[in-house]
């Protein structure tokens, strides 16, 4: 008959190899907290532990989940680094509630959305997306409308977007700029359209990359000025054959070499991004008017750029999203990497993930409300 105590040193062993784990699991995700505090050139590839925050947190609620049902005064250990970051939590995830408007105060509606060039190259299918995303823009009503890859050509092969755009949309004021142009006169950048008289136009330049972009466009809504930001953040640009790692196409002898260049892309765009995002905080900063800022910034919520504008700015999902409000919907997963984001003075009280796949992008909507300065 086997004896008790070799029973207990069995148990034993393997709790001490799960509390070793464990132990990893929430220096991970220390260092996901840290990615999101530190500049990514300060961070190095550590940064990278930012976009793995969701899985490393699962793992951790996994280990707690362990411990109450095997020794329940273990499971503390990562309950309290979970609520030591409780902030980057509600910046993940939310569960909110419809809130009341104000009909006697301002109000102004946001959309925003990486239309991916309304897929414009592909012959067959390009016309019937531009169209459906038109569709989109025409039931959602938005006082203002911030692109990203937004497509405009002057020549006839192409199907027009802006000139279409301008004569059944009330959005008539625009302002544009364009990243890069192709040959046979096509543009791509970002694009704001108003319902509103924008008085003043600007852009904010990235040192970085030419290829991504933000602008700025101050609207004159009823007695009030507001200044809406539209910002493209760097891509990771990956290749054709990074998806296939991401699809299970890749070799396995070529596994090593493409987790390594894929790491280093990312790395990059997190260093690049974060030179484009105080460059955004400063022109924010020195804003007259409250600002809305809206945009595709290619980070999680847990990330510099995020904690970086999340600092000075509110959140419009963060007041009245629900869920993880993923936007990205591509290969890789990403979650939340499309904002709203605005002034204190302002507040939000709708906010809503559109359910179309019609880029690789969802759009977002918010409505925020104010009281007129003038009766402030």
């Amino acid at each position: 008959m086997p004896s008790i105590p070799a029973v207990k040193t069995k148990k034993s062993r393997t709790n001490k190899i799960v509390l070793i784990l464990n132990l990893g699991a929430i220096t991970a995700l220390l260092l996901s907290y840290a990615a999101a505090h530190f500049s990514p050139e300060t961070m190095g590839y550590f940064v990278l532990f930012g976009l793995a925050y969701p899985f490393v947190l699962l793992v951790n609620v996994t280990f707690i989940i362990y411990w109450l049902l095997k020794r329940p005064r273990f499971s503390i250990f990562s309950a309290a680094i979970i609520l030591l970051g409780i902030g980057h939590l509600t910046d993940f995830f939310q569960i909110s509630f419809p809130k009341s408007r104000d009909e006697s105060a301002s109000h102004l509606k946001i959309l925003t959305y990486n239309v991916h060039v309304f897929d414009v190259f592909d012959r067959k299918e390009g016309q019937q997306t531009r169209d459906a995303i038109f569709d989109v823009l025409v039931r959602e009503d938005a006082d203002v409308l911030c692109f990203q890859e937004f497509f405009h050509s002057e020549k006839k092969k192409f199907f027009p977007t802006k000139d279409t755009m301008l004569t059944f949309l009330p959005n008539i004021y625009y302002h544009e700029r364009y990243t890069h142009a192709l040959g046979g006169q096509q543009y791509f950048g970002v694009a704001l359209f108003s319902k509103y008289p924008i008085v003043r136009k600007g852009y904010v330049p990235f040192a970085s990359d030419a290829n991504n972009f933000c602008i700025y466009a101050d609207l004159l809504v009823g007695g009030d000025t507001i200044r809406v930001y539209n910002g493209h953040l760097q891509s990771i640009r990956l290749k054709p054959e990074d998806y296939d790692l991401a699809n299970g196409k890749t070799e396995q002898s070529e596994i090593d070499d493409a987790g390594k260049r894929i790491a280093r892309r990312l790395k990059s765009a997190f260093v690049k991004r974060q030179e484009q995002v105080d460059r955004i905080a400063t022109s924010i900063n020195a804003s007259p008017y409250p600002v809305v800022l809206c945009g595709d910034f290619n980070d999680p919520p847990v990330s510099y750029t995020y904690e970086t504008l999340s600092d000075i700015l509110e959140d419009s999902f963060v007041a009245c999203g629900n869920g993880i409000g993923n936007t990205y919907i591509g290969a890789f997963p990403s979650f939340r990497i499309d904002y709203i984001l605005h002034s204190p003075s302002l507040k939000t009280i709708a906010y809503k993930t559109l359910e179309e796949k019609l880029s690789d992008h969802h759009a977002i909507t918010a409505t925020l409300e104010w009281r007129q300065q003038s009766s402030q």
